[in-house]
C-alpha cells in the first residue's frame, strides 16, 4: 500500500485526533487532491492551478484581489500562480485603467481548452465521490463545509 493510501489502523491510539475535525478534514482534503491529480493525468497542473483557471473562466475579468478573497489563498501564492499561468499561455493579464497596480484576468484559447478538459475529469471526480457519499450525504457534507467556511471566516 502506499503512503498516501493507508486506512485507519485499528491498533493505533490516535488520542484526540479520533474525534478532532481539522484532522479528518485535512486527511480527506489530501486524499481527494491525490485522486484528483492521478485522475488529471497528463494535465495535471500545480496546486492552486485548477481552482484559479476555473475562476478565471467562469469570471472574465476577476482580479488578483478577488481571487485571493474566494480561493482562499494569499496574494503572493496566487501572484506566483497567475505568473505561471501567463507564463504557459493559459491566462492573459489586463492592467485595470482605474487602478494601475491592479490586473484582470481572462483566460486564453488554450486555457479554455484546458479547463473544458479539467472541468470533465473534474464532474468524474465528484461522481465518483458521490458513488462513495450517496447524494444525500454529499449535499449534507457539502453544506456542513459552507458552514464552517463561513462560520470560521
Amino acid at each position: 500500500m502506499d503512503a498516501g493510501q493507508e486506512t485507519f489502523d485499528d491498533a493505533i491510539d490516535y488520542g484526540l485526533l479520533d474525534s478532532f475535525i481539522g484532522f479528518h478534514l485535512r486527511l480527506a482534503n489530501d486524499r481527494t487532491y491525490e485522486n484528483f491529480i492521478d485522475r488529471l493525468g497528463a494535465d495535471s497542473l500545480r496546486p492552486g492551478c485548477f481552482t484559479i483557471l476555473t475562476l478565471i473562466a467562469n469570471n472574465p475579468g476577476i482580479t488578483q484581489i478577488m481571487i485571493s478573497r474566494v480561493a482562499g489563498r494569499d496574494k503572493s501564492s496566487v501572484a506566483k500562480i497567475l505568473r505561471y499561468m501567463e507564463d504557459e499561455g493559459l491566462i492573459r493579464r489586463v492592467r485595470l485603467d482605474d487602478d494601475r497596480r491592479a490586473y484582470a484576468s481572462y483566460v486564453t484559447e488554450a486555457g479554455a481548452e484546458l479547463n473544458a478538459r479539467l472541468a470533465e475529469k473534474a464532474r468524474i471526480q465528484s461522481a465518483h465521490l458521490r458513488s462513495i457519499l450517496g447524494p444525500e450525504r454529499e449535499a449534507a457534507l457539502l453544506r456542513t463545509l459552507k458552514d464552517l467556511i463561513t462560520a470560521l471566516a
